[in-house]
């Protein structure tokens, strides 16, 4: 599915008639249930679980369990069709403009019985795209006068009214901690929210202007202007490495893109170590590529697109060499605000949300203490060494641990209530990556269950192959030693 602008080859009178004819044909079957809204305001949705952040929702169709995402780019909402039992299309159709892509075109339905967090939305007109599992991508007519509110660490959605630049300005001012208000425009022909940003590699840098994404899950650069930068991909670095080839997965061989050493939403603020996906060719639209979550999801996120507002906020940082404090609002600062734990009941266990708000200059481990249970295993979270806001989420304990670990899976079974014990600041090794894991503190034998890194790659093979990969463009941009006199 594409997210861009809309246009439409149909008489809109007709249209009308025609969906009238739909409502009143279905309405009788269907009418049970509350009474339906046409806004989102006020609503707080918990996102779907998983380790890795991702902008999706729980909501259903009727009856059919719905995965909800959210577009600020995307024009007209789009459902599949296995969220429909018959969906009903006529003559009309709309096309969908990619901001990284070509148009597509989407025959035309009518959604009714969604709902969203417990609110049952109006029937409304819908892009209908093949899929046979159930998602609904919520468009741009669905968000008039609406913002967006993401709490990485609790991994909640909210939407709030939308405000003016001004009054956001002034809310921001009032959290306290760190907080940076960017200025979002808006494509001057397809509307896309566009947000301007600098990547860099080694000393080559590139500024341009990306388009917002609330939908993907990595960000994309065209291969035009990452060429004009002098950026070099991951494929042309790996011909220039001696790696053992049972580090180089085939899904390497396909892997299309460019390890960053920063990408600045504003000077000195946005992430480290990201890797962008290629996207082949010159931007049509004269945009340089899409930043998604793994760019922006470090912070607490409000995106209101109507005011032309990226609020990003998270806690303070006081750093002493290696030595770092957190601070949030006026709370004193202390090691302890820099972690944070949330939980929450789910079937045989807990859903467990860690995020660490420093910098990992080496990496870390977070041990987990749960009370009232008595288990020959160690339970925590590693992460490898970056930039601040690491976040991830785990049901504790998670399924593949009754297959490795049964007996310290069925004690954790019974768990009702986590804290954190301790952290220290070396990653498990056995562990790569951003992993929450189990560790036999008998026999010392190790279980994860780990994010999926930036390449998509095994953790293991991922985490060597990027260590190589900055290495060789550290060695390639390092000045050219002079001679020593003779």
């Amino acid at each position: 599915m594409a997210a861009a602008s809309a246009s439409t080859d149909y008489d809109w009178s007709v249209r009308s008639c025609w969906f009238l004819s739909l409502l009143v044909g279905t309405a009788c079957a269907r009418s049970a249930g509350p009474p339906a809204l046409d806004t989102l305001i006020g609503l707080e949705a918990p996102l779907l679980p998983g380790p890795g952040l991702r902008i999706a929702i729980p909501g259903q169709v009727f009856q059919v369990p719905a995965e909800i995402v959210v577009d600020v780019s995307l024009p007209m909402t789009l459902v599949t069709t296995g969220c429909l039992d018959s969906p009903m299309v006529g003559a009309a159709r709309v096309t969908i403009t990619d901001p990284l892509g070509a148009d597509e075109v989407f025959p035309v339905t009518r959604l009714a019985g969604l709902t969203v967090a417990g609110r049952r939305l109006v029937p409304m007109q819908a892009g209908l795209v093949n899929g046979a599992s159930c998602v609904v991508v919520l468009g741009t007519e669905l968000l008039v006068s609406t913002a967006l509110q993401l709490d990485p660490s609790r991994r909640v959605l909210r939407f709030v009214s939308s405000r003016p630049k001004e009054d956001w300005v002034v809310w921001a001012e009032q959290l306290g901690g760190e907080v940076q208000v960017l200025e979002l425009t808006r494509h001057p022909k397809h509307d896309w929210p566009l947000l301007a940003a600098r990547v860099t590699q080694g000393e080559n840098t590139f500024t341009g202007a990306f388009t917002l994404s609330t939908r993907e899950r990595a960000s994309r650069i065209f291969g035009a202007p990452m060429r004009q930068a002098g950026f070099t991909t991951t494929a042309e670095l790996l011909q220039k490495l001696e790696l053992p080839r049972e580090l180089l997965p085939l899904e390497l061989s396909s892997f299309q893109g460019v390890a960053m050493d920063t990408v600045e939403l504003s000077p000195g603020v946005g992430t480290r170590g990201l890797s962008l996906s290629l996207v082949k060719g010159a931007p049509s639209h004269g945009v340089v590529g899409l930043l998604a979550a793994d760019a922006w999801g470090r912070f607490e996120v409000t995106i209101d697109v109507g005011a032309g507002v990226l609020l990003l906020h998270r806690p303070r940082l006081l750093a002493a060499g290696q030595r770092f404090q957190c601070a949030r609002g006026t709370q004193p600062p202390s090691e302890d605000a820099c972690f944070e734990l949330q939980q929450a009941g789910v079937g045989k266990g807990l859903l467990v949300t860690a995020t660490i708000w420093r910098p990992l200059l080496d990496g870390g481990r977070l041990y987990l203490d749960f009370a009232g249970v008595t288990s020959a295993c160690r339970i925590g979270f590693t992460f490898d060494a970056g930039d601040r806001g690491r976040n991830t989420q785990h049901v504790v304990p998670w399924s593949r641990l009754f297959e490795t670990m049964k007996p310290c899976a069925e004690a954790l079974s019974a768990a009702r209530e986590v804290s954190l014990a301790l952290f220290e600041d070396t990653p498990l090794r056995e562990c790569p990556g951003v992993c929450a894991f189990a560790q036999n503190l008998r026999t010392g034998q190790v279980s994860c269950e780990c994010q999926p890194g930036p390449l998509g790659l095994p953790a293991e093979a991922e985490r060597q192959v990027l260590e190589r990969l900055r290495g060789a463009l550290q060695q390639k941009q390092a000045p050219a030693a002079e001679p020593e006199d003779p």
